[in-house]
């Protein structure tokens, strides 16, 4: 049966990530990989984009000494992965195509939307801590249910009873950084 879904473009070519499977550039893939079979998968895991509205309120010293301050507002793009409940920082807005693909390319989410919509608070939070002495209030001004294309390498064959080793590659050229 086939979905439509909004997704990021693919801009990695096949190739490529078989390059990336085999381990050209990580010694340690390379072990992984050997001389195994590389079977190559695409997939689409399921992402949340939110656009939080940040305010920065006065702060309670400030108004002990009686210092006028105006609530400052910002705008801040998270992207929060629905498979593991994990936010990155997105600095440019994102581009999305429309596409069909069958069920089985399609992975959803493993969180419920609240979960989600915290872990992305919570990221944009760390991002703006540098406003030390504010108070501040997030709210989610709109979220987009959105598909990151990903070649899933699988090394060997698949057998019942053995692990199967595998390797996710983001097939839509954006990189994740997640530390703060």
């Amino acid at each position: 049966m086939m979905t439509t879904i909004q997704t990021l473009p693919l801009v990695m070519p096949e190739e490529e990530a078989l390059k990336i499977a085999g381990g050209y550039r990580n010694p340690f893939v390379k072990m992984m990989a050997g001389k195994k079979k590389i079977n190559l998968r695409l997939m689409y895991l399921e992402n949340r984009y939110y656009i939080y509205e940040i305010t920065y309120h006065k702060s309670p010293i400030a108004s002990l000494f009686g210092k006028e301050e105006v609530e400052k507002r910002q705008k801040i793009r998270i992207m929060v992965d629905a498979t593991t409940c994990s936010a990155s920082y997105t600095s440019d807005p994102i581009a999305t195509v429309r596409k069909e693909t069958d069920d089985l390319s399609v992975q959803g989410s493993y969180y419920d939307d609240q979960r989600l919509e915290d872990c992305g608070a919570n990221m944009a939070k760390r991002m703006v801590r540098r406003r030390v002495g504010k108070q501040i209030s997030i709210r989610a001004l709109s979220m987009e249910k959105v598909y990151r294309p990903f070649y899933i390498a699988v090394y060997g064959d698949m057998k019942e009873g053995t692990k199967a080793r595998y390797l996710p590659i983001a097939a839509d050229g954006n990189e994740i950084n997640t530390t703060l």
